[in-house]
This record gives structure tokens, C-alpha cells and sequence, in this order.
């Protein structure tokens, strides 16, 4: 039970950090891209919204990513845009946060052997949307 409430809350917290991410840019997106991103953010909602049903179904506790987590990605977003604002570096800063969360949901799975199958079976979920939302973002670079 406690693994699956730990892979829950992760799942919870990486969907959070990837809606955060996506909002942090959205203004600088236009057409494809732009449709790219609402369907990725959609996408991070559902899975949010599951993990939390999956979570009360639990009697867990949910935990928000943190206020220092949130600022310190909004900071480097903000900088990285300000930089460049291209669709290129908007691309390649939407893949590194996909693929930091492919490595930490890899951890976290590996770390929770015990999570029961309609758990591991939503973590399966978000990894294989990090990695289309890899490939989707290629196009872009």
C-alpha cells in the first residue's frame, strides 16, 4: 500500500511539473507546436485526474509538488525563454523535461517493486506519454 501511494503521488507530482512546464512556454507557442503542447498538457490532466482517483481509492494522502520545486522550474523556464524564444529551445527545453521525468519515474518505479497492477500499470502509462512527448517535440527542433 505504501508503494503504491509513493508511485501515486509521483505520478501526480511529475503530471503537476509537466503542466507547469508546458504553461511556463505557452505563450511563446504558435499553431502546431501550440496544439502539440495543449494535447500533451490534456494528456498530463488525464493522468493526473487518475492518479488521483487511484490515490483516494487508497485513503492516501496526495502530495503536491513543492512551492520550491514549482519556483525553481518557473525561474529556469523564464530564463531559458528569455534567452530564447524560439520554437527550437522550446522543443529541446520541453524534451529535457520529459526525459527528466522518464529517469525519475524509473527510479520511483523501480523503488516501489509492490505497487499493485492498476498502479504500475498507470506509471507504465506516463512513461510511455514522456516518451511520445519526446518524439512528438523532435519535429520541432
Amino acid at each position: 500500500m505504501k508503494d503504491d501511494c509513493t508511485l501515486l503521488n509521483h505520478i501526480r507530482q511529475t503530471t503537476e511539473m509537466g503542466v507547469d512546464g508546458i504553461e511556463s512556454v505557452m505563450g511563446y507557442a504558435n499553431g502546431t507546436f501550440r496544439q502539440a503542447l495543449e494535447q500533451q498538457r490534456a494528456e498530463y490532466r488525464k493522468l493526473h485526474d487518475s492518479a488521483d482517483a487511484l490515490l483516494k481509492e487508497r485513503h492516501g494522502e496526495p502530495v503536491d509538488l513543492s512551492s520550491f520545486a514549482k519556483w525553481s522550474s518557473e525561474l529556469t523556464s523564464g530564463l531559458k525563454t528569455m534567452m530564447d524564444s524560439s520554437e527550437s529551445n522550446l522543443a529541446r527545453m520541453m524534451i529535457q523535461g520529459n526525459t527528466m521525468g522518464v529517469t525519475k519515474s524509473l527510479q520511483t518505479m523501480r523503488e516501489c517493486k509492490g505497487a499493485d497492477h492498476a498502479v504500475t500499470s498507470l506509471a507504465d502509462k506516463l512513461l510511455a506519454t514522456e516518451q511520445a512527448n519526446i518524439d512528438q517535440m523532435k519535429k520541432f527542433l
